[in-house]
């Protein structure tokens, strides 16, 4: 019985095993390469126009909505501000677009792209409550990280990451600032850009006890606090802060109920947007700036959303598409009617792991029966009757080539028949005697 139960254990092992590295292997062979649909807004024929894959291969189709279909260059050409060194290469500066002439100069001073990925998200990444509060006013060129680390908590911790040992003195002073202007502790959250690779340092973002927002930086070793008045309903999400160099727009900011907006630069004013179907936990967003137009590219797995607005954020357009990589290809196909699911270890919208069973719908049925259907072959070519392979039998019926795998690598031994035994030594006996 002991040795049974044994093996019955190892089996559900081996194919949660085999349910975790299969899809493993497969994502590695027959991985698509080439990302997602690259979906932009044109100034010039002001429609939308797409990059894509087709197919197996490696031949990129560059299209507009109407299904209309252009060369490398041409569709270059159709969104010439984020070409626009081509467009210098190729002698076509200055731009004139909307009876407008821009050149290189304004087009850079217009350039900007502001980026939200769900893995940002509180709740979809690890994040140590440990900040560096840069000097945003240093002196130099570069900015560097100080030897005093933040901690956000009951007050507001500075740390001496040489010593590893609480400085009193700045906890105290940046404590008390941030009481004298309104915050009511224990901190809630803490937003800001852990690098010195950014154009300038724009501080943290603090929401206290009473969902409060507040700017925190420190300038000339000094604390200097805002604090920001919001809607009294108002309950921020996130925010994902953009030190870059234009500073026309300082974050993204996420409301609770999932709508987006701009934080303008100084006057921390918030500019809604208006995104149809956008959900935060699934889509990566990007908004890209240029002279004439405001582009919102969000998307998640199977379909690419844009909405284009003009330069006070009023809609102008918008289209969506399902995205190439969408598709089902052969190989997954058969993939789906191999296996009945899969035990993916990563979401692409969080870094933590993950054990989600993604089941394959009815297609998985029919690799079950044909599973299912091997397995009662080989049992019948071992001679081991059905009463005794009942739970190899199951086991391929609810997880199809995992248990099939599973149980001709673990193969089940036939039964010992004590009756064919005595009847076996009882001929032996007469053998002897005769």
């Amino acid at each position: 019985m002991s040795a049974h139960l044994a093996r019955f254990c190892s089996l559900i092992v081996m194919v949660f095993l085999l349910a975790l590295w299969l899809p493993q292997l497969h994502g590695m062979i027959f991985d698509y390469r080439f990302g997602k649909t690259q979906l932009l807004y044109s100034p010039v024929i002001k429609k939308f126009i797409y990059k894509e894959l087709v197919g197996e291969g490696h031949q990129f189709i560059y299209r507009d909505q109407d299904g209309k279909d252009y060369s490398q260059r041409e569709f270059e050409m159709l969104i010439p501000f984020i070409y626009y060194k081509n467009m210098e290469i190729w002698g076509k500066m200055p731009l004139e677009i909307d009876a407008q002439r821009f050149d290189k100069a304004a087009i850079k001073a217009e350039r900007l792209v502001l980026e939200l990925k769900p893995v940002e998200l509180k709740g979809h990444s690890p994040r140590i409550q440990l900040f560096p509060l840069l000097e945003s006013n240093p002196g130099r060129a570069r900015l560097s990280f100080p030897e005093n680390i933040v901690r956000p908590g009951k007050d507001l911790s500075f740390i001496n990451s040489d010593e590893n040992k609480l400085d009193d003195e700045l906890t105290e002073t940046f404590t008390n600032v941030l009481t004298d202007k309104g915050f009511q502790f224990p901190v809630l959250d803490t937003f800001g850009r852990v690098s010195i690779l950014k154009a300038f340092d724009a501080g943290y973002f603090l929401i206290d006890s009473n969902h409060d927002l507040f700017h925190l930086l420190k300038r000339d070793g000094q604390a200097k606090v805002e604090r920001i008045a919001l809607p009294d309903t108002f309950k921020i999400r996130h925010i994902s802060v953009a030190e870059n160099k234009s500073r026309q727009f300082l974050a993204i900011v996420l409301d609770e109920a999932g709508r987006l907006y701009l934080m303008r630069y100084g006057s921390y004013d918030l500019v809604p947007l208006a995104l149809p179907d956008y959900d935060p936990d699934s889509m990566e967003l990007k908004i890209i700036f240029n002279p004439l137009y405001r582009t919102a590219i969000y998307s998640d797995q199977q379909t690419v959303h844009a909405v284009v607005m003009d330069r006070d954020f009023n809609r102008v357009d918008s289209y969506e598409r399902k995205m190439a990589m969408a598709n089902i290809r052969p190989s997954d196909r058969v993939w789906q009617i191999a296996t009945p699911f899969s035990l993916p270890l990563h979401d692409g919208n969080t870094r933590y792991l993950s054990l989600m069973p993604r089941f394959h719908g009815w297609l998985g049925l029919i690799g079950n029966a044909l599973c299912l259907a091997v397995a009662f072959a080989i049992l019948k070519k071992r001679a081991i009757s059905l009463r005794e392979a009942v739970f190899d039998l199951l086991l391929v019926a609810l997880t199809g080539l995992y248990g099939l795998i599973a149980i001709l690598m673990l193969p089940l031994q036939k039964a010992y028949n004590p009756g064919g035994g005595r009847d076996d030594l009882a001929a032996s006996e007469a053998a002897l005697s005769s």
